[in-house]
């Protein structure tokens, strides 16, 4: 083929920005549609001017995110980075208690499980550490794999822990990070879990994290505002269908990535040949499934509420306030703490597309679950929607995912967090390794 190869790029998040950088750096014309308004997609914060830092929602960076500190490192970010306590804070009838990633003794004085769970969650912890941290990878599933028995986390964890001790220490840890339940996903996500957390640090970017996705995306043909509608074949090329305002308009290229939610990425692709997009790839998109994620954010008086603290619920229910994450913020003169609070899974799923003010109303009443002298009229502040959430790793989707992942080749190929677990890291090193199906390399 000669000339410069075109490649458009559908979804300008963080896997989609990831995928650009690496193309462009090989000489592609990269053109990047986003359906929003901006950068990032689910990564992607928003920002109040009566607020100080004015960040809102954003996604936390891991010391052990190696994709993400790469690109700190060479975009000089570092003076972007906010430390952020990693204590959490298991609340169970409205009493919290502090469950550490970093202190095995610590742990040991956890009171919300018996002495028995908290000993043996710091020896399985420890062993998984010294056998299997350099095996296994929260974030690749070519590391996971080989962990992927088909069993899920609660039959791994209830190997080593009581029925209590697994709801208040193991499942508390992952369903208060993610909105899928343990009894859903694969015994690999907690072994790496325990394998990969201790001892992380946690940090926020204090402009949000879209600005890793706007410096990879630079060079590429940025067209925000852009929904993609049709991706279909033209002789050995593709062609795009989109809307723009108004306007629908198509063109033709050598290559896509599609770095969609896998459904939208499936039903995208739906019209491509066979020889394209195989059935085991078809049916590993369309059988993906998410869990939702709303944020409910309020501006209250400090008062005795704990600062720059994670709460999450502990127990096997579905709670109604999965989680709240407390930060200090400066509102004109005064200090404040802005606090976000996320639904359980039935109420989440109730309130998606539902007004502001129904969304509001119904989760106000419910924060004292978590906290029970919490402001009993804060003010309401913001909301935000993930309808596509977070990507379930199933048990035996990892397996599937490599499976999928090395049969990528051009003309189409897909990148996203689901390849391995819903987090920005997943989302850029699956982005890095679809660019380099198309580039050969």
């Amino acid at each position: 083929m000669g000339g410069v190869t075109r490649t458009a790029v559908i979804g300008g998040g963080m896997a989609g920005c990831a995928a650009a950088k690496e193309l462009v750096g090989e000489g592609h014309d990269v053109v990047v549609f986003e359906s929003g308004e901006g950068l990032g997609g689910r990564a992607r914060s928003w920002h109040r001017s009566e607020i100080e830092p004015s960040v809102g929602i954003n996604l936390m960076c891991a010391s052990i995110y190696t994709q993400m500190w790469q690109r700190v490192r060479e975009y000089g970010l570092e003076d972007q980075l906010v430390e952020i306590s990693s204590n959490l804070l298991v609340v169970d009838n409205g009493v919290p208690a502090s469950l550490p990633s970093d202190s095995p003794k610590a742990v040991l004085g956890y009171r919300h499980a018996p002495r028995r769970d908290r000993f043996a969650f710091v020896v399985n912890s420890l062993k998984e550490f010294f056998l299997n941290s350099k095996k296994i990878d929260l974030f690749d599933a070519e590391k996971l794999a080989r962990f992927d028995d088909g069993k899920s986390a609660v039959d791994y964890g209830r190997k080593f822990l009581s029925e209590r001790g697994f709801d208040y220490m193991l499942r508390a840890q992952i369903e208060g990070f993610w909105n899928f339940r343990c009894e859903d996903i694969s015994a690999a996500h907690a072994k790496a879990l325990l394998a990969t957390m201790g001892g992380v640090r946690f940090y926020v970017f204090a402009n949000g994290m879209q600005v890793l996705a706007e410096r990879d995306a630079e060079g590429s043909d940025i067209r925000l505002g852009h929904e993609v509608t049709g991706v279909q074949r033209s002789g050995d090329r593709v062609e795009l269908t989109w809307r723009a305002g108004g306007d629908v308009e198509s063109d033709v290229f050598d290559n896509v990535v599609l770095a969609t939610p896998a459904p939208i990425a499936a039903k995208l692709t739906a019209a491509l040949p066979d020889l394209w997009v195989d059935a085991d790839t078809r049916r590993f998109l369309e059988s993906q499934e998410y869990e939702p994620a709303l944020s409910v954010s309020y501006l209250v008086d400090r008062g005795n509420l704990p600062s720059t603290t994670h709460l999450m619920a502990g127990g096997s229910a579905d709670p109604k306030i999965r989680n709240m994450i407390i930060y200090p913020r400066m509102a004109g003169d005064e200090e404040k703490f802005l606090v976000f609070a996320y639904p359980g899974r039935a109420i989440t799923r109730s309130l998606l597309g539902k007004p502001a003010e129904q969304q509001f109303a119904t989760v106000t009443p419910l924060l004292k679950t978590m906290v029970p002298d919490f402001p009993a009229d804060p003010e309401p502040f913001q909301i935000a929607e993930r309808p596509h959430g977070f990507p379930i790793p199933a048990p035996g989707r990892y397996r599937w995912s490599v499976r999928v992942s090395q049969r990528q080749r051009p003309p189409v190929v897909y990148a996203g967090d689901y390849f391995s677990a819903p987090t920005t890291e997943a989302a850029m090193l699956a982005g890095h390794r679809a660019a380099a199906s198309l580039s050969g390399s």
